[in-house]
């Protein structure tokens, strides 16, 4: 390995504990090193999204993980492949090599994101015992597994914590984790290049000789015909030969509209668990191994005020216990107090307070109707409760459609997905019919997006 690879090699592994895994992938796995000039670092891709995306949202991360490398570079210039003649001479340029689909020995999976540090409650215990299984024995009784949950609930640790678990046991399998997404742009590359047979069978085989194969976040599949189409060959082939599979989501199977039946009866063949926003208790518990992880010396206050300000997702959960970290690194003392903790968290607790939620609607459904949040949220079923109740879960799958309805259900006090599919399409036809239950939805929308 050269310098500049054994450079850009230490900040990746910073970068690994500074983002989420699929972050990871679909970013900085798709940088190429290829020259240091004037103490900076020149990173390579060919691809524009992945250069706007991490200049215009991951530039913070990127520098963090320059600086914490140790490494005596001044930064980093990341261009696009037609860029590099500009910042390198024609006898620098690398040798073009024949392009292929990477090897499934180049996926990593994130070292902490393990079994040991999963923090396991009521809310996720189903999902973490049928994952602990899986990577015990993969390819025997429970598969497919299908695992689904909120944004930022631990999905993808548990995936990652069960690719490390089966490579401690079993070094020789083959194990390969991706995104839906990544599933796609490959095919979309091997169907590109079409007239190159040997691309073809690379992509064939990249998935189907594997031991394990774990795709993330397989909502994103919706409306892309090929990609289901060459996904249903390769879940076959696989299931065939009784190799594992293991799928994520943001939403239950029968919430996967845009993708075919074929398909989704299949994801439901196997164990389907789900992870539920974790109580309390375990929220406090998740901080705590997390301020230990980090080294953030924090009190028992502080971990219960961040524990109860972010109740639904732990990755912005996290976000803010490394915000307090870090200003109190600053400022050269321990996070001991809220009033500490809320000056830390000034600017994203502004930027929060805007963000719209399901907390958000609810609250301002209340206001609207002088009604309390506990009573629409919870078992009372009386006659002033039915219309904001109705309405704020019609609000919220118009306002944030990508939030499973079964969630939705869960939120107000453990109600059937089926109460929310009455209650939106009740309200749907109801404002087309009547101006003034029209006008109420309209006024509590303008409010949840200005207020």
């Amino acid at each position: 390995m050269n310098t500049i690879e054994k450079i850009w090699s230490n900040i990746l592994d910073r970068i690994a504990v500074l983002v989420s895994a699929p972050c990871y992938e679909i970013y900085f796995s798709r940088l190429k090193p290829v020259a240091l000039k004037d103490d900076k670092l020149i990173l390579m891709t060919e691809y524009s999204s992945v250069k706007n995306g991490i200049m215009k949202n991951l530039s913070a991360e990127l520098n963090m993980a320059i600086r914490e490398s140790m490494e005596k570079i001044e930064g980093v210039v990341i261009i696009l492949k037609d860029e590099l003649s500009s910042y390198v001479s024609s006898d620098e340029v690398p040798k073009k090599k024949e392009e292929f689909v990477p090897s499934i020995q180049k996926i990593v999976f994130q070292k902490n994101y393990t079994f040991d540090n999963f923090v396991i409650g009521d809310s996720n215990k189903y999902a973490a015992a049928a994952a602990r299984a899986v990577a015990e024995a993969p390819g025997t009784s429970l598969n497919p597994l299908f695992i689904y949950g909120m944004p930022g609930l631990g999905k993808t640790h548990i995936l990652h914590a069960i690719g490390n678990e089966i490579l401690r046991n079993h070094p020789d399998m083959r194990v390969y984790y991706t995104t839906a997404e990544n599933f796609t742009n490959d095919l979309i590359y091997s169907i590109r290049n079409s007239n190159n047979a040997e691309l073809a069978r690379q992509f064939r085989e990249k998935y189907r000789n594997l031991d394990v194969l774990m795709i993330d976040d397989v909502q994103f599949l919706a409306n892309k015909t090929s990609s289901q189409e060459s996904l249903f060959h390769v879940f076959n082939d696989l299931y065939t030969a009784e190799k594992q599979i293991i799928l994520s989501s943001d939403r239950p199977v029968k919430e996967l509209t845009y993708i075919e039946d074929r398909l989704t009866s299949r994801f439901a063949s196997g164990v389907v668990a789900d992870i539920q926003p974790p109580s309390f208790e375990t929220r406090v518990a998740i901080l705590q191994k997390k301020a230990f992880h980090y080294k953030i010396d924090v009190t028992p206050e502080v971990i219960n005020y961040i524990a109860e300000k972010e109740k639904y997702n732990i990755r912005l959960m996290e976000g803010m216990l490394k915000t307090v970290g870090y200003f109190a690194s600053l400022n050269n003392r321990p996070a001991d107090s809220i009033e500490f903790v809320m000056e830390a968290l000034r600017d994203s607790s502004s930027n929060q307070s805007n963000e719209v939620n399901m907390n958000k609607i609810v609250e301002i459904t209340c206001d609207y109707f002088g009604v309390k949040f506990a009573d629409i949220c919870g078992k009372k079923k009386t006659k002033e409760l039915v219309e904001p109740r109705q309405l704020a879960m019609y609000l919220i799958t118009v306002i944030l459609p990508e939030i499973p309805l079964a969630t939705i259900g869960q939120f107000f006090g453990g109600r059937d997905h089926t109460t929310v599919i009455h209650a939106r399409d009740k309200l749907q036809q109801k404002i087309a019919d009547d101006a003034n239950a029209k006008k109420k939805a309209e006024d509590i929308k303008n409010l949840v997006y200005n207020r």
